[in-house]
């Protein structure tokens, strides 16, 4: 019979301490959501590190900008990523963040950015002047207790 009861409490003991870990996540500080859109995305961006601008999405994030489908999981924003850095060379890309909500596990950072994407292939006369636009991310807290990008949106403010 005491085996029986021990049996029982094994679970409520591990139900008890995973809700623990999760309450002590959410009361953990919450990072500088503008240092990490600017170092962690922006910065490895640029510079074509796609596997550390990589490490800031979540595994299933979901990309959506202009006029393109949705780039589901990390393989497609890969593709994304070394089609754009062999196709252009990226001259700026600099962005303010605007505000940052976060309410949980759950944070979104929203901004405006300019961008000037030149196609290697360009000469000067076919250079275009560099594009405004706007962006929201949305963060989430995994488990471990880092913050993830899980939807990535821009766009152009205009053609």
């Amino acid at each position: 019979m005491n085996n029986f009861f021990g049996l029982l409490l094994i679970p409520v003991f591990l139900l008890t301490v995973a809700g623990c870990s999760r309450q002590d996540q959410q009361m953990a500080p919450l990072p500088d959501f503008e240092q990490l859109v600017l170092n962690s995305y922006i910065e490895p961006y640029k510079t074509g590190d796609i596997e550390r601008w990589l490490d800031i999405f979540a595994d299933d994030a979901v990309g959506m900008h202009n006029t393109l489908p949705a780039l589901e999981g990390k393989q497609a924003l890969r593709r994304f990523a070394e089609t754009v850095h062999s196709t252009f060379t990226i001259e700026q890309l600099d962005v303010t963040v605007d505000s940052v909500i976060t309410e949980g596990n759950w944070a979104l950072t929203r901004g405006n950015f300019v961008a000037d994407f030149v196609p290697q292939d360009a000469g000067a006369e076919n250079r275009s002047n560099p594009r405004q636009g706007k962006y929201i991310l949305l963060w989430e807290r995994q488990d471990d207790g880092t913050w993830k990008i899980i939807l990535d949106m821009g766009n152009n403010n205009s053609p």
